[in-house]
Protein backbone atom coordinates (compact mmCIF):
# COMPACT_ATOMS: atom_id res chain seq x y z
CA UNK A 1 0.00 0.00 0.00
CA UNK A 2 2.78 2.21 0.77
CA UNK A 3 4.45 1.48 -2.13
CA UNK A 4 1.28 2.00 -4.32
CA UNK A 5 0.97 5.59 -2.29
CA UNK A 6 4.72 6.46 -3.01
CA UNK A 7 4.11 5.64 -6.80
CA UNK A 8 0.87 7.91 -7.38
CA UNK A 9 2.77 11.27 -5.25
CA UNK A 10 5.79 10.11 -8.21
CA UNK A 11 3.61 10.30 -10.91
CA UNK A 12 1.47 13.61 -10.00
CA UNK A 13 5.36 15.11 -9.49
CA UNK A 14 6.34 14.15 -12.85
CA UNK A 15 2.56 15.46 -14.07
CA UNK A 16 3.32 18.78 -12.04
CA UNK A 17 7.07 19.14 -13.56
CA UNK A 18 5.72 18.91 -17.12
CA UNK A 19 2.59 21.03 -17.02
CA UNK A 20 4.07 24.09 -14.56
CA UNK A 21 6.43 24.99 -17.73
CA UNK A 22 3.34 25.14 -20.18
CA UNK A 23 1.41 27.18 -17.51
CA UNK A 24 4.34 29.10 -17.54
CA UNK A 25 4.54 30.00 -21.16
CA UNK A 26 0.80 31.79 -21.46
CA UNK A 27 3.10 34.32 -19.30
CA UNK A 28 6.08 34.34 -21.25
CA UNK A 29 3.89 35.07 -24.78
CA UNK A 30 2.36 37.90 -22.57
CA UNK A 31 5.33 39.13 -22.18
CA UNK A 32 6.63 39.00 -25.34
CA UNK A 33 3.73 40.63 -27.06
CA UNK A 34 3.91 43.77 -24.64
CA UNK A 35 7.71 44.16 -25.91
CA UNK A 36 6.88 44.36 -29.55
CA UNK A 37 3.60 46.49 -28.73
CA UNK A 38 5.91 48.59 -27.13
CA UNK A 39 8.89 48.63 -29.62
CA UNK A 40 6.32 49.47 -32.24
CA UNK A 41 4.41 52.81 -30.25
CA UNK A 42 8.15 53.80 -30.04
CA UNK A 43 9.32 53.22 -33.86
CA UNK A 44 6.27 53.88 -35.08
CA UNK A 45 4.30 56.50 -32.87
CA UNK A 46 4.36 58.91 -36.14
CA UNK A 47 1.91 56.20 -37.13
CA UNK A 48 -0.33 57.37 -34.13
CA UNK A 49 0.86 60.53 -32.53
CA UNK A 50 1.00 63.96 -35.00
CA UNK A 51 2.82 65.52 -32.03
CA UNK A 52 3.39 66.16 -27.98
CA UNK A 53 3.76 69.55 -27.02
CA UNK A 54 4.64 69.94 -23.38
CA UNK A 55 3.88 66.09 -22.46
CA UNK A 56 0.56 65.96 -24.04
CA UNK A 57 0.51 63.87 -27.24
CA UNK A 58 -1.71 64.98 -30.74
CA UNK A 59 -2.79 62.07 -32.52
CA UNK A 60 -3.63 61.63 -36.02
CA UNK A 61 -7.36 60.35 -35.19
CA UNK A 62 -7.49 64.24 -33.37
CA UNK A 63 -6.56 65.43 -36.40
CA UNK A 64 -8.90 63.77 -38.67
CA UNK A 65 -11.83 64.71 -36.92
CA UNK A 66 -11.05 68.53 -36.72
CA UNK A 67 -10.26 68.50 -40.10
CA UNK A 68 -13.63 66.66 -41.24
CA UNK A 69 -15.21 69.60 -38.93
CA UNK A 70 -13.71 71.91 -41.53
CA UNK A 71 -13.51 70.08 -44.49
CA UNK A 72 -15.45 66.67 -44.07
CA UNK A 73 -18.60 67.74 -46.76
CA UNK A 74 -16.00 69.27 -49.33
CA UNK A 75 -13.71 66.62 -49.26
CA UNK A 76 -16.52 63.60 -49.17
CA UNK A 77 -18.75 65.42 -51.67
CA UNK A 78 -14.90 65.59 -54.31
CA UNK A 79 -14.55 61.68 -53.14
CA UNK A 80 -18.00 61.04 -54.61
CA UNK A 81 -17.73 63.12 -57.49
CA UNK A 82 -14.29 60.94 -58.24
CA UNK A 83 -15.77 57.76 -57.82
CA UNK A 84 -19.20 59.05 -60.00
CA UNK A 85 -16.73 59.75 -63.04
CA UNK A 86 -14.33 56.68 -62.79
CA UNK A 87 -17.61 54.25 -62.76
CA UNK A 88 -19.08 55.95 -65.54
CA UNK A 89 -15.90 55.94 -67.31
CA UNK A 90 -15.37 52.13 -66.87
CA UNK A 91 -19.27 51.91 -68.32
CA UNK A 92 -18.25 53.96 -71.32
CA UNK A 93 -15.11 51.79 -71.23
CA UNK A 94 -13.28 54.98 -72.00
CA UNK A 95 -9.93 55.12 -70.38
CA UNK A 96 -6.78 57.87 -70.51
CA UNK A 97 -3.08 56.66 -71.30
CA UNK A 98 -0.25 57.51 -69.49
CA UNK A 99 1.24 59.07 -72.59
CA UNK A 100 -2.05 61.45 -72.64
CA UNK A 101 -1.54 62.46 -69.09
CA UNK A 102 2.13 63.08 -69.92
CA UNK A 103 1.69 65.25 -72.78
CA UNK A 104 -0.71 67.26 -70.44
CA UNK A 105 2.03 67.57 -68.00
CA UNK A 106 3.94 68.79 -70.84
CA UNK A 107 1.40 71.18 -71.64
CA UNK A 108 0.80 72.60 -68.45
CA UNK A 109 4.21 72.65 -67.37
CA UNK A 110 4.94 74.78 -70.87
CA UNK A 111 2.60 77.50 -69.88
CA UNK A 112 3.87 77.03 -66.36
CA UNK A 113 7.27 78.31 -68.09
CA UNK A 114 6.17 80.98 -70.82
CA UNK A 115 5.04 82.80 -67.14
CA UNK A 116 8.79 82.12 -65.57
CA UNK A 117 6.70 79.50 -63.24
CA UNK A 118 7.85 76.14 -61.91
CA UNK A 119 5.09 73.96 -61.89
CA UNK A 120 6.93 71.38 -59.24
CA UNK A 121 6.60 74.73 -56.42
CA UNK A 122 2.97 75.57 -57.31
CA UNK A 123 1.99 72.38 -57.08
CA UNK A 124 4.27 72.34 -53.30
CA UNK A 125 2.35 75.49 -52.27
CA UNK A 126 -1.03 74.33 -52.73
CA UNK A 127 -0.16 71.33 -50.70
CA UNK A 128 0.27 68.82 -53.98
CA UNK A 129 2.26 66.14 -55.40
CA UNK A 130 3.06 65.80 -58.84
CA UNK A 131 0.98 62.56 -58.66
CA UNK A 132 -2.12 63.71 -56.67
CA UNK A 133 -1.73 66.43 -60.06
CA UNK A 134 -1.40 63.40 -62.07
CA UNK A 135 -4.68 61.84 -60.39
CA UNK A 136 -6.38 65.10 -61.06
CA UNK A 137 -5.28 65.55 -64.79
CA UNK A 138 -6.34 61.51 -65.32
CA UNK A 139 -10.09 62.63 -64.14
CA UNK A 140 -10.23 65.79 -66.44
CA UNK A 141 -9.08 63.90 -69.35
CA UNK A 142 -11.35 61.24 -68.79
CA UNK A 143 -14.55 63.72 -68.44
CA UNK A 144 -13.75 65.49 -71.43
CA UNK A 145 -13.19 62.63 -73.37
CA UNK A 146 -17.03 61.77 -72.30
CA UNK A 147 -18.32 64.88 -73.09
CA UNK A 148 -15.92 66.33 -76.24
CA UNK A 149 -18.65 65.52 -78.48
CA UNK A 150 -21.61 67.76 -76.41
CA UNK A 151 -18.88 70.60 -75.99
CA UNK A 152 -17.72 70.52 -79.71
CA UNK A 153 -18.61 74.37 -81.07
CA UNK A 154 -20.75 74.61 -84.27
CA UNK A 155 -19.12 76.09 -86.98
CA UNK A 156 -21.48 79.11 -86.72
CA UNK A 157 -20.71 79.59 -83.16
CA UNK A 158 -17.13 79.40 -84.25
CA UNK A 159 -17.64 82.27 -87.38
CA UNK A 160 -20.38 83.89 -85.06
CA UNK A 161 -17.49 84.75 -82.40
CA UNK A 162 -15.11 85.54 -84.71
CA UNK A 163 -17.66 88.76 -85.96
CA UNK A 164 -18.57 89.93 -82.46
CA UNK A 165 -15.01 90.13 -81.47
CA UNK A 166 -12.74 90.70 -84.75
CA UNK A 167 -11.78 93.87 -83.44
CA UNK A 168 -9.90 92.73 -80.61
CA UNK A 169 -8.99 89.56 -81.71
CA UNK A 170 -4.96 88.98 -82.78
CA UNK A 171 -3.86 90.82 -86.05
CA UNK A 172 -0.89 89.39 -86.48
CA UNK A 173 -2.50 85.68 -86.46
CA UNK A 174 -3.92 83.92 -89.91
CA UNK A 175 -7.83 83.16 -90.31
CA UNK A 176 -6.84 79.03 -89.83
CA UNK A 177 -5.04 79.79 -86.39
CA UNK A 178 -7.89 82.55 -84.89
CA UNK A 179 -10.53 79.93 -85.96
CA UNK A 180 -8.71 76.68 -84.07
CA UNK A 181 -8.11 79.11 -81.38
CA UNK A 182 -11.95 80.88 -81.06
CA UNK A 183 -12.87 76.96 -81.37
CA UNK A 184 -10.25 76.09 -78.64
CA UNK A 185 -11.53 78.90 -76.05
CA UNK A 186 -15.37 77.63 -76.86
CA UNK A 187 -15.29 74.50 -76.49
CA UNK A 188 -13.65 74.91 -72.97
CA UNK A 189 -16.10 77.63 -72.22
CA UNK A 190 -18.99 75.11 -73.24
CA UNK A 191 -16.98 71.94 -71.41
CA UNK A 192 -17.28 73.89 -68.32
CA UNK A 193 -20.54 74.38 -68.67
CA UNK A 194 -21.64 70.65 -69.52
CA UNK A 195 -19.19 69.08 -66.46
CA UNK A 196 -21.70 71.03 -63.99
CA UNK A 197 -25.02 69.95 -65.23
CA UNK A 198 -23.00 66.24 -66.23
CA UNK A 199 -21.92 65.67 -62.80
CA UNK A 200 -25.34 66.93 -61.30
CA UNK A 201 -26.86 64.60 -63.43
CA UNK A 202 -25.03 61.69 -62.57
CA UNK A 203 -25.57 62.25 -58.81
CA UNK A 204 -29.19 62.42 -59.29
CA UNK A 205 -28.89 58.57 -60.68
CA UNK A 206 -26.89 57.48 -58.24
CA UNK A 207 -27.46 55.64 -55.23
CA UNK A 208 -25.66 57.29 -52.53
CA UNK A 209 -25.60 56.24 -48.83
CA UNK A 210 -24.41 58.63 -46.41
CA UNK A 211 -23.46 57.16 -43.04
CA UNK A 212 -21.90 60.71 -41.72
CA UNK A 213 -23.43 64.38 -41.36
CA UNK A 214 -21.58 67.56 -41.78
Amino acid sequence: MQEEVSQNIKERNIFAGRLVPLLKKPKIYISLAIIILALAAFYFKGLFIAAIVNGQPITRLAIIKELEKRNGEQALSSLITEILILQEAQKRNVTVTQKEIEDSIKSVESDFKKQEQNLDQALASQGMTRKDFEHQLRLKNLVEKMLAKEAEPTEKEVNDYIEQNKDSLPKELSEKEIKDAVKKQLKQQKLSSKVQEWLADLQRKASINYFVNY
